[in-house]
């Protein structure tokens, strides 16, 4: 996969969102976005499971079968994250309510909006290439020290973050293991990363807007 092409694009606007004035109201802000994000995994998973349940009579059988399991698999794993970080957000004086009734960013609605197009109109293999990036790419516990440092918030409100610094590692493994056993074509793999690229490159943008 060519992410290494784009990476320096997240980096930098990543390096760039800590650097900039009212940095702890922005990382509320950051948590909510995250939050509108984390709150589509699981109906993204489940979607591209029954597009791969539909697609059974493709030449890809095989690739749908066991697409459809690893779907089903990672949508149990990923069940309710999102209401770990409404609960840390609420730690921070932000209740469940005001996140929920916020409207949604265009530019997350864009990120994943495209996701739901990619299963439906060319394959649901597109969507490793999004999970990838999310799973691979996640703060590491030292990433998270420095930024507890720097907003002064209590430990309570990183509780899903810090969890995903560890639970990702599973997750990426898990994910390469995965395509290293798919029957992936080399176009279907250039439909993975082309997602892939694309997903890192709106996160930088999210990271820019906010």
């Amino acid at each position: 996969m060519k992410l290494e092409f784009v990476l320096p694009v997240y980096t930098r606007a990543d390096l760039s969102f800590e650097e900039r004035p009212s940095f702890p109201n922005r990382f509320k802000e950051f948590l909510i976005v995250l939050q509108s994000i984390m709150r589509a995994s699981v109906p993204l998973m489940k979607t591209a499971e029954a597009e791969c349940n539909q697609r059974m009579t493709d030449e890809d059988l095989e690739l749908n079968i066991s697409l459809g399991k690893y779907y089903h698999e990672h949508s149990i794993e990923e069940e309710d994250h999102d209401e770990w970080l409404l609960e840390d957000l609420n730690s921070l004086g932000i209740s469940r309510e005001q996140v929920l009734s916020e409207k949604p960013r265009a530019i997350v609605a864009e990120l994943v909006g495209s996701q739901y197009y990619w299963i439906h109109h060319l394959h649901p293999v597109t969507l490793l290439g999004y999970i990838m990036v999310f799973e691979g790419y996640s703060l590491n516990q030292g990433d998270l020290d420095r930024i507890i440092k720097k907003t002064g918030f209590s430990e309570k409100a990183f509780r899903t973050l810090s969890k995903h610094s560890s639970l990702d590692v599973h997750h990426l493994e898990e994910l390469d293991r995965t395509l290293d056993e798919l029957p992936i074509s080399k176009k279907q793999e250039g439909w993975i990363t082309l997602n892939a690229m694309y997903t890192v490159r709106k996160c930088a943008q999210i990271l820019d807007s906010i």
